[in-house]
């Protein structure tokens, strides 16, 4: 009997192995072919079938099978290489101000624009069609646009600030004769409050002693101020010429994103529908042996 039960759980558990091998057979079979007939959208179905289901076909799915989808992990790059043509070129189309560099197989960094000093953006994540864009390089595109709805700019108020801190250094030095001629005016006023001074000194002259000290204090300070100040300026200088810079290029993101999409909401939205617009225009149509979206036949 133990022997006849043994027979029958190693039975089972053969099935359970000649069932899953099929599994994983026919899952690496029908990504074989997928490749071989350039069908990318059948690719993306085959990588997360879940939310192929979900976005495309509008129902909901079982989990997917890491067990089977596990077998291409090692493939990610060489399968994200390839996936990439369509879709770069599909993003040529829908983002025309973002480009791409392949750093190593199947890994794009993401550059905004094609003008001098633009700006690294992120990375394109192909087999899941979606920007991983940089957060602070993100945070400043949006901070900006929603300074232009109070016709601000991204750097306005620290570009006022440190103008402000310029004017108050120049004007140290422009007053430098001016503030030495009442420095000896306070100086000898000291020397007769002093003069004046004795035991039973009144309130009186001990507080315009310390105010005259104080007078001084503040013109050492200033006095001490203005002998950096010309280099201070200088560097600020260069301070302000860096922020207009990034405040130009913020404006030249901000055009191209609302040419596009006539709105920053509406570029966010794009974004998060990237997947199922792009995987909608994909075709089964063939063109040189590649797949070709809806838009180019």
């Amino acid at each position: 009997m133990a022997n006849e039960k043994h027979g029958n759980k190693a039975v089972d558990i053969s099935t359970l192995i000649e069932h899953r091998v099929a599994t994983k057979v026919k899952y690496l079979q029908e990504l074989n072919q997928a490749v071989e007939a350039h069908h990318d959208r059948e690719i993306y179905r085959l990588l997360d079938n879940r939310r192929y289901a979900k976005e495309i076909e509008h129902r909901e799915q079982q989990p997917n099978d890491e067990g089977v989808m596990s077998l291409v992990d090692d493939l990610a790059d060489q399968l994200s290489n390839y996936l990439s043509v369509n879709l770069i070129k599909y993003l040529g189309h829908a983002y025309p101000f973002f480009y791409y560099e392949e750093y190593q197989t199947g890994h794009y960094r993401i550059y905004f624009g094609n003008w001098w000093d633009r700006r690294q953006f992120g990375e394109l994540d192909v087999l899941n069609v979606r920007f991983s864009f940089g957060r602070d390089e993100y945070e400043k595109l949006a901070k900006s646009f929603e300074l232009g709805r109070k016709n601000k700019r991204y750097n306005s108020d620290r570009i006022e600030k440190i103008s402000n801190q310029n004017d108050h250094l120049q004007s140290l030095i422009d007053h430098q004769a001016a503030r030495e001629q009442k420095r000896q005016q306070v100086e000898s006023q000291l020397e007769e409050v002093n003069s004046r001074s004795s035991i039973f000194e009144s309130s009186k002259n001990k507080e315009t002693r310390q105010e005259l000290v104080d007078q001084l204090q503040k013109l050492e300070d200033e006095e001490q101020e203005a002998r950096t100040a010309n280099k201070t300026i200088r560097e600020n200088d260069q301070v302000v010429l860096a922020l207009s810079k990034e405040n130009t290029i913020l404006s030249y993101e901000q055009k191209s994103i609302i040419d596009t999409f006539g709105s920053f909401e509406d570029f966010e939205l794009a974004n998060r529908n990237l997947y199922a617009d792009y995987l909608a225009s994909l075709t089964d149509g063939q063109q040189d042996g590649k797949q070709v979206s809806a838009d180019e036949q």
